[in-house]
């Protein structure tokens, strides 16, 4: 009875099977794949998924397969399409994907294979559906000719690496020696690829001539240390690359270097100026380039001092920051460290926070020596001057000087006074052989380069003593009765100047003794008459200019205002005309024995060379002609 129960059950479970597989392979009925004559395969090129136009396959070409499927039933069908390529007796791995159709709908499966093989190639579509293990195919056979057009290796059949030992984030580089053994150019590249075939990196095409050869090569780095394995491959989007151009290699890739920056010292005084101190290290590997970039910090805003580069060994290297004369209001300096063409870790900033030195110098309890200061006395100022600030001072100088008119009395000269953080001291300032009286202000100051500050005493003397006698009488009025002596002196003297130039008359001509007036004609003198008063005045024949009559005091003009041209040149007819007009006039004449004569008609003096005499002279007062003579009258 058991056994019967067994039975049915089984056979229950097989013909639900049996209806199960039925549906399915009813489904899959409903598909239809597209004739294999109306597939779409297009030779494309590999870098770019486009067409490169050729309608015939040669070895080495990528193609890109459309097939269209149906479905012509009324639901929705899951599934999966595979295409398989049969070549040289083996079936390749194939390429598909899971796959819905829906119901009364086409839907376009697209593939792309290669490199495609040189011979006769079979593509196989098939389609599969959920639990069902029947299938639907389509075949179809292409033909493949050869690549007029062969690269292969003109060297060692592998790729060299240049960069190793190799840190994260370091450029290494894959290379090799590809030829052109066909009779076209062509050009490949070098392409690296993971483990799912996923490209990694690509170098640049290079464009290699018919029996020629070229070093293709691809730069590539890792972001993650540890053993790496990827694949190579020279591709071409012509084809025709040799089958022992492509390979595996494994790289280790080490963790990365790591830079370190820290401050050694800083130092700002106002002598020496801003100094600071700095290191930056590099851990265990190769040498690397870095840039340092150094910025200053005023109210916020910054300023980019220096940038330049560096090569750091593993190790520590010192470096220093030199400004001499850094502005009072920097408040701190940032360092910045970059690596370059390689990779590091965040490398933190260095900021230098910065206080301005400030000395301050006071100068207090300033005393006098002696106490009681009399007239002539040796004074002596002592003070203390000390420094409360957070910097050295500069070397400077300490003068005495009185308030009132900046007078200074004493310095310390070519001695420079230093006060150094906290330092104390006296300084003593000596005024020999005083002479002021009463009170005086006197100031005690400090300078140096870029800071002054002083100090004050009121110094009190006795007065000057009195010495001699006493005068009876009030020297102020004497030296005002003085002055109007002298005043009314210098006029009595005017008065009787003038009197005495006065032309005396012709009786005192008579006297034996020898006048002012003779002795006046003896050194050539002539006359000139007093435009005002009509004196006549005895006057130096050679003098010109202003004389001033004794009898009225008018001043006026004497000598010469022109002097007379004597033409040489041969005269014009109008000339010789007017010469022939005063040749009548030749009676009217003037003489000297000097270079000035007088006019006949108005007493002008006139200058008229000696030298040139007689010649025919023209007043240029009166406009009078008459011929001029030397003093013998020429003979």
């Amino acid at each position: 009875m058991k056994h019967a129960v067994s039975y049915i059950i089984l056979l229950s479970f097989l013909l639900i099977s049996s209806n199960c597989a039925s549906a399915d392979d009813s489904q899959l009925s409903e598909l239809e794949i597209q004739e294999s004559s109306d597939w779409e395969i297009i030779v494309i090129e590999q870098s770019t998924s486009l067409p490169n136009g050729n309608e015939t396959f040669s070895d080495g070409d990528y193609v890109r397969i459309s097939v269209k499927v149906s479905n012509i039933g009324n639901q929705s069908i899951n599934g999966s399409w595979k295409l398989k390529l049969h070549s040289e007796g083996v079936w390749h791995p194939s390429v598909g994907q899971n796959e819905t159709w829906d119901a009364n709908d086409d839907r376009l499966s697209e593939m792309t294979l290669g490199p495609l093989n040189e011979g006769i190639m079979t593509l196989k579509f098939e389609i599969s559906i959920e639990n069902s293990t029947s299938i639907i195919s389509e075949t179809i056979d292409i033909t493949v000719s050869p690549n007029p057009i062969l690269f292969t290796s003109a060297g060692e059949a592998s790729i060299a690496i240049t960069g190793e030992p190799a840190y994260i984030g370091d450029i290494l580089t894959a290379s090799i020696l590809v030829g052109n053994e066909g009779d076209s150019e062509g050009s490949v590249m070098l392409s690296l690829y993971d483990t799912d075939s996923t490209v990694l990196f690509s170098g640049e095409p290079v464009l290699i001539s018919p029996g020629s050869s070229r070093e293709i090569s691809v730069d590539f780095n890792f972001s993650s240390y540890g053993e790496k394995w990827f694949q190579w491959k020279i591709i071409s989007d012509l084809g025709g690359v040799s089958p022992e151009l492509s390979g595996n290699h494994t790289i280790t890739i080490l963790p990365h270097q790591e830079v370190r920056l820290g401050l050694s010292s800083s130092d700002w005084s106002v002598s020496n100026g801003l100094s600071i101190d700095y290191w930056i290290s590099l851990t265990d590997g190769p040498q690397r380039n870095v840039q340092v970039s150094i910025s200053e910090f005023e109210s916020g805003i910054s300023k980019e001092l220096q940038k330049f580069t560096i090569t750091l060994n593993q190790g520590v290297r010192q470096l220093e920051i030199k400004i001499t004369d850094p502005s009072p209001g920097l408040d701190r300096i940032k360092i910045s460290v970059d690596p370059l063409s390689w990779y590091s870790e965040q490398i933190p900033d260095l900021d230098v926070q910065l206080i301005s030195p400030q000395p301050i110098i006071e100068i207090s309890s300033c005393t006098q020596s002696p106490d009681v200061l009399e007239f002539s006395d040796t004074l002596i100022i002592t003070c203390t001057i000390k420094n409360t600030g957070n910097s050295n001072s500069l070397p400077g100088h300490i003068s005495l000087s009185r308030v009132s008119d900046g007078y200074i009395f004493s310095e310390s000269g070519l001695s420079m006074v230093q006060i150094n953080v906290g330092e104390e001291k006296s300084i003593s300032l000596t005024v020999p052989n005083w002479q002021d009286e009463g009170t005086t202000a006197l100031q005690v100051k400090f300078s140096s380069a870029v800071s002054t500050s002083s100090g004050s005493i009121a110094v009190q003397a006795n007065q000057r003593p009195l010495e001699g006698f006493e005068i009876p009488f009030d020297p102020t009025a004497a030296l005002l009765g003085a002055v109007s002596g002298l005043v009314l002196m210098m006029i009595l003297l005017a008065f009787w100047r003038v009197a005495t130039e006065r032309t005396p008359d012709t009786e005192k001509k008579k006297l034996e003794s020898t006048s002012r007036i003779e002795k006046r004609m003896k050194r050539n003198n002539i006359e000139a008459s007093c435009p005002t008063c009509s004196q006549r005045l005895s006057i130096p024949g050679d003098h010109v200019g202003r004389v001033r009559c004794p009898a009225c005091s008018n001043s006026f003009e004497v000598g010469v205002r022109e002097e007379i041209k004597i033409n040489t040149d041969p005269p014009s007819k109008k000339e010789e005309m007017e010469s022939k007009d005063t040749e009548n006039n030749v009676d009217i004449f003037s003489s000297s024995d000097s270079d000035i004569l007088s006019c006949p008609s108005c007493d002008q003096l006139l200058k008229v060379p000696l030298a040139k005499r007689p010649v025919m002279s023209r007043c240029p007062a009166c406009r009078c002609e008459f011929m001029a003579f030397g003093g013998d009258l020429d003979g």
